[in-house]
């Protein structure tokens, strides 16, 4: 966790801009290289299926086991399977280093990009739903259903995103170390704003509410 202070301004690790009066970080963290591997590029998975074909050309192949024809052979494939395991370790260590994850007390910023750097800023107002899912390594992901009227970029949060759900992509936060201790910041991170929000109807009180997080608004990429 990192959280950097100018002055009475508060910034999230990555985004140029400080946040707004009354707005401060919950938590933030980067996603976990391994678990990226493991569970997005699914490194594990990928050693199986070059494993089993390399068996399976060990028992068809014709070619005599001490010949150098077997050899040139084997030496191709296994030069094959770990070209193919290093671009996922590569690709899953570039995600992680250039990925960070922030929540706050009104929204989720995602600062995601390896080639094309950008914050994904999500107010809870925007927020329909949230699910939890966790592997026996004991990492998890966040995924967030967002209202029909907003939408962002499948190629913008890839790989930040489930898959398949290209017409309406859904935001996830990816490879977390503690998931379980996150959804319930952000459950009740936004649980808090509510019942502000309703405080402020019955009252006519804003409180430290900033301004633009007050009523409902389009994700934000900057």
């Amino acid at each position: 966790m990192s959280r950097t202070e100018v002055g009475n301004a508060e910034y999230i690790k990555g985004v140029p801009h400080p946040l707004p009066a009354g707005e401060h970080v919950l938590w933030e963290a980067a996603p976990d290289a391994r678990a990226l591997a493991t569970h997005v590029f699914h490194r594990r998975l990928v050693a199986m299926y070059f494993g089993a074909m390399l068996v399976w050309w060990g028992i068809a192949t014709v070619e005599p086991v001490l010949s150098r024809a077997f050899a040139v052979g084997l030496g191709i494939r296994l030069a094959l399977t770990l070209i193919v395991l290093a671009i996922a370790e590569v690709l899953a260590r570039a995600s992680a280093r250039t990925s960070w994850y922030a929540i706050t007390n009104r929204r989720i910023v995602m600062r995601l990009g390896v080639v094309f750097p950008m914050s994904i800023n999500i107010p809870f107002s925007i927020i329909d739903g949230a699910r939890i899912g966790t592997f026996r390594d004991g990492t998890g992901q966040l995924a967030l259903t967002l209202g029909k009227a907003h939408r962002l970029a499948y190629i913008a949060l890839w790989p930040h995103c489930q898959v398949f759900r290209l017409t309406r992509p859904e935001p996830v936060l990816r490879a977390l170390l503690d998931p379980k201790a996150v959804s319930a910041l952000l459950v009740n991170a936004i649980d808090a704003v509510a019942e502000q929000n309703v405080r402020i109807e019955r009252t006519g009180e804003r409180g430290d509410a900033p301004a633009d997080t007050m009523a409902a608004a389009q994700p934000v990429v900057a």
